[in-house]
């Protein structure tokens, strides 16, 4: 029973703390958005202690059910704090440089521009 107090008493506090955050105190954006995701850490690992705790399944369901909520809070984390594009563009760059380093092997970059078989490009002096 008591763990079900307490359960209830932090989602009420947060619940509480959210309001006051988002309603009655002035705050600048940025930090009403880290104290919301904050918030909302408190909030997803509560229910995820919760199902594992009292939810009976599979470990191997636990598992993947772990790893599922996980990745989505990190989706949902960078994206509230404005860095899941930047995150993105950042694997599309690694990503394409490892294809490109794969495509041709050990090629030295050449500095100096390919030379034209026709005249089109000299002008005449």
């Amino acid at each position: 029973m008591w763990p079900f107090i307490n359960l209830v008493t932090a989602l009420v506090v947060v619940a509480l703390a959210a309001w006051v955050v988002n309603t009655q105190i002035r705050i600048k954006d940025n930090f009403r958005v880290i104290i919301n995701v904050v918030l909302s850490l408190i909030v997803v690992g509560i229910l995820l202690w919760l199902v594992n705790t009292y939810v009976p399944m599979a470990e191997s369901i636990k598992a993947i059910l772990n790893i599922l909520v996980v990745l989505a809070t990190i989706y949902c984390v960078l994206d509230a704090l404005g860095l899941w594009d930047r995150t993105v563009a950042m694997w599309h760059n690694l990503t394409t440089r490892a294809k490109r380093a794969v495509e041709t092997p050990s090629e030295p970059a050449s500095t100096t521009p390919p030379v034209s078989s026709t005249n089109e490009g000299r002008r005449a002096a």
